[in-house]
């Protein structure tokens, strides 16, 4: 196995066998419950990191089946409004992923035409281009348009129709 993979996981087991050892050595019932809450929500953290995980390295295509079971979990169990939540982050966590992509290749990153190819075809990417069009200004704005105008660096101006354009090509 991977070494970075085998301390992972020897890391999880080792906070997993520490919160449990407190709750069993905890002399009240609050402090019991205390450490039980804390597993509780390492459980919690490591959900959340293997959805990123699925999202990033998947892509937004297979990552949809996976969504539609985070919806309907949420909704059984918090309500309809935790399902619109669930979409509504959804939608900025990976738009910004986008993003960051799309401003990647416009600054000319290599990994990011690499990682457009492996994940894209020219319809997905058409699409999801329309689908966070908003979430790419958004980005762009707050990543390099705001550091540019106050440090007065402006190297070249951002037009997402040309990188678009440019994506298209690579993929063909």
């Amino acid at each position: 196995m991977n070494r970075d993979f085998l301390i992972y996981i020897s890391t999880l087991i080792a906070g997993f066998a520490l919160l449990i050892a407190g709750a069993l050595s905890s002399p009240t019932f609050n402090e019991q419950m205390s450490y039980i809450e804390g597993i509780g929500m390492l459980i919690s953290l490591i959900f959340v990191f293997s959805v990123v995980y699925v999202a990033a390295h998947l892509g937004f295509r297979s990552f949809s089946l996976f969504l539609a079971l985070f919806i309907a979990m949420a909704i059984s169990l918090y309500g309809i409004y935790a399902g619109f939540l669930v979409v509504i982050m959804t939608y900025i966590v990976w738009g910004f992923v986008f993003a960051i992509e799309i401003l990647l290749v416009h600054n000319d990153s290599s990994s990011a035409k690499k990682w457009f190819r492996e994940h894209y075809t020219t319809k997905t990417f058409d699409r999801e281009f329309k689908i966070f069009y908003p979430m790419i200004w958004i980005f762009y704005f707050f990543w390099e348009y705001l550091p540019a105008f106050f440090y007065k660096d402006r190297d070249k101006d951002f037009y997402p129709s040309t990188v678009r354009d440019e994506i298209r090509e690579l993929l063909g």
